[in-house]
């Protein structure tokens, strides 16, 4: 990875079933869904919406997964893991 993507980059909600990560510098949105036997694992199967030119889009994606699951560890799995 080329440069470091700081949480705050990243704004991170969850509706029903669905997890959407919003990269703010870019507005690229990552969308993905959630497990129902596990609610901390992340799917690799993501869509990603641009609405304009974004440099390197899956790079940005594969930071937004990685914080969507530190996300998720420290909401549901309160240090179990």
């Amino acid at each position: 990875m080329r440069g470091d993507y700081p949480s705050t980059d990243f704004d991170i909600a969850e509706d029903g079933d669905t997890r959407r990560v919003t990269h703010l510098p870019t507005g690229m949105k990552i969308e993905t869904t959630r497990s129902p036997a596990d609610p901390v694992a992340v799917s690799p199967a993501h869509r990603i919406e641009l609405e304009g030119y974004v440099a390197r889009p899956q790079e940005v994606a594969q930071a937004a997964l990685r914080h969507l699951r530190v996300w998720l560890i420290h909401r549901y799995a309160k240090g179990t893991i």
